[in-house]
């Protein structure tokens, strides 16, 4: 019967029906179907007399899913993502959102169409090859935005009032000078220590586990030492080339691709460069922010060190300490604006100012990195059989299609085989994480190891291991997980108990030693007792990685210390290891001692903070003279 629902459903009507729901169901899982339920008016709240209606609601929570999909790069399940969208706060947010559109609205704001064509016209989602293509961008807001051109482009142009009213919040926030003394008194505290560190490793070596013991762990802890669950699979491969016969690519073409392909490689080839970066904020402008650079760039011409004014004068943080030193970078690494000038200049010119969103920068290309170019005789087959691939694309495509029809109507694999000529192959022991061949990437396994093959015993539907190459697979076998041989996780167990005794016995140390150092504070012969040493940091940073951050952490919440006064304390240090802390100093930060970096860390700090303190104080006043009603059920 299923069967034959699915052979029904190859009619275009339904194509598209199921289509639509089996997109919902594979990104989002069954709970999705509440997306095209229909929700009692007034919609899902009300603010202000305006109904947020479930529609806009269930897109916002479709496109928080997809957003968590993208950020994993697709290596996440489906019922993580469930877990991890909150549609409470997806609605806070969107009531929040519709606040700040009515009060922009109350203060007469607009966005121009200007802006919202130059917005979409960036947007990398609507680019053939890096450029605005009207065709994409039409086909895409509707399938993947779930917009209609018209509304797209008024939610469009409200984000934009949204994030102008934002702005204006941002520009008009500011800190005090007794501020930014405090927070680098502070921030930027410092403290003497010393500590004694109880190595867990260093009792590895003399712990030998009883055998009663190894057995007990491994039946307590039997789930941590199962097979994962696998799979035998039967598939059906097609690819590109099996339909380049008869195609004909000259030699003079190849050549000509050759040729293209050695420019690209040159033209984009990495490059080693340095900048300086000026920013334009609200305590500078643009103008300001050129004259200065443009001061700059003549110290620079006139023989002064690109380096030494970059650490001194880039407000780039996260490398004017190493002279603005970019390291090497290819192209899609910096904005447009940067790069085009970046891959314009030869090896050690200097940029003229090159504005961008950040500021205004300077930038010098110091080297290009060679590029192994291979030659024609080396790459003239692949180049001929790229291009014979290319030719075959549009059969290769009806060919998938045709695939997906064949492998949808049968329950089998041979009749599949049979119609396309080819050879039903196997592959045992596929896991969700491990795979060979076409079975390798975890996306494509993902595809095949549904409901639909697992559960139904249904062929997969056609699944792109490539652009190049498909297939279509179905379940010969599954192999629930079991539970390993104890010889087979031995090493394992020995290890875990190992290092549980371990802990121990560096906390029995640990402990004893601080008693014995509470009763005499006799430093060094404590030392000498349990066989380590003392390490000494003076003026320690918050920052220092040096230090196990636990104990970095314990010393900087003891406060004041009195003149000779000293604290002794147990820390439980990372991973096993035990620590004794000693702070004998507190200094406070002053802000004339501190590196420019820290100084402009500081503000940005305190610019971020007064920003977002701002903004929720905005946002609770609108809050506070609304009328909102909130419709959704407890649990969305």
């Amino acid at each position: 019967m299923l069967q034959r629902l699915r052979v029904r459903a190859q009619t275009t009507s339904a194509k598209i029906i199921f289509g639509l729901i089996a997109f919902v169901l594979v990104v989002f899982g069954f709970g999705a179907f509440n997306l095209f339920a229909t929700f009692t008016p007034p919609g899902v709240a009300v603010v202000n007399g305006y109904n947020i209606p479930e529609a806009a609601f269930a897109r916002a929570l479709q496109n928080e899913k997809i957003s968590l999909f993208q950020r994993y790069n697709g290596e996440i399940d489906l019922e993580t993502i469930e877990s991890m969208v909150n549609g409470r706060a997806v609605l806070e947010r969107m009531i929040e959102h519709q606040l700040y559109v009515q009060k922009a609205a109350d203060l007469g704001m607009v966005s121009s169409r200007q802006h919202y064509l130059e917005t979409i016209y960036a947007n990398p989602l609507f680019q053939v090859d890096g450029v605005f293509d009207q065709e994409a961008f039409i086909t895409r807001v509707p399938r993947m935005l779930n917009y209609s051109l018209e509304a797209y482009e008024e939610e469009l142009r409200k984000d934009h009032i949204v994030e102008a009213l934002w702005n204006v919040q941002r520009l008009t926030s500011f800190y005090t000078e007794r501020e930014m003394m405090d927070a680098a008194r502070v921030g930027r505290q410092t403290r003497d220590i010393a500590y004694l560190l109880f190595d867990a490793n260093s009792y590895v070596g003399d712990i030998e586990p009883a055998e009663e013991d190894v057995t007990t762990y491994y039946e307590e802890h039997s789930d941590e030492y199962m097979t994962d669950e696998a799979f035998e699979l039967s598939f059906i491969t097609i690819s590109k080339a099996d339909y380049t016969e008869g195609l004909e690519v000259s030699e003079e073409d190849i050549s000509t691709a050759f040729e293209e392909e050695q420019r690209l490689a040159q033209e984009n080839a990495e490059r080693k460069s340095q900048h300086i970066l000026i920013k334009v904020d609200a305590t500078r402008t643009k103008e300001a922010a050129m004259e200065l650079i443009q001061d700059i760039r003549q110290q620079i011409v006139d023989g002064a060190s690109f380096g030494e004014l970059a650490a001194e004068h880039s407000e780039d943080e996260s490398n004017a300490i190493f002279g603005g030193d970019l390291d090497f970078a290819g192209r899609g690494r910096f904005v447009p604006e940067f790069e085009d000038v970046l891959f314009s200049l030869e090896i050690g010119e200097l940029s003229e100012p090159v504005v961008t969103q950040f500021g205004v920068h300077l930038i010098k290309l110091n080297e290009i990195q060679e590029v192994d170019l291979a030659s024609l005789g080396a790459r003239f087959e692949e180049i001929r059989q790229e291009m014979l691939e290319d030719l075959a694309t549009p059969e290769y495509d009806e060919a998938k299609r045709q695939l997906g029809i064949v492998a949808d109507e049968n329950s089998t694999l041979e009749p599949v085989a049979e119609a396309f000529g080819k050879e039903i192959q196997t592959q045992a022991n596929v896991t969700r994480t491990i795979g060979e061949g076409v079975l390798d990437a975890f996306d494509v396994r993902e595809q095949i190891l549904g409901p639909d093959v697992l559960e139904n015993g249904f062929n997969s539907r056609v699944i792109d291991v490539d652009e190049r190459q498909a297939v279509v697979a179905r379940l010969v076998s599954r192999t629930p997980p079991e539970l390993k041989p104890l010889e087979d996780v031995r090493i394992q167990v020995l290890a875990v108990l190992r290092r549980e005794e371990a802990a121990r016995r560096a906390e029995r140390d640990r402990d004893a030693a601080y008693k014995q150092l509470l009763e005499t504070e006799d430093f060094n012969q404590v030392a000498r007792d349990y066989g380590v040493d003392w390490i000494t940091v003076d003026r320690l940073a918050r920052q220092d990685r040096e230090v196990p951050h636990p104990v970095r952490d314990e010393a900087f919440k003891v406060k004041v210390l009195d003149e000779g006064e000293r604290v002794i304390l147990d820390v439980d240090a990372v991973f096993n290891d035990k620590a004794i802390l000693v702070v004998t100093g507190v200094h406070a930060g002053q802000w004339d001692e501190l590196p420019q970096i820290d100084q402009q860390s500081i503000q940005t700090d305190l610019e971020t903070s007064h920003e977002n303190r701002d903004v929720r104080t905005f946002v609770r006043a609108l809050r506070n003279n609304a009328r909102i009603k909130n419709n959704l059920a407890p649990n969305p």
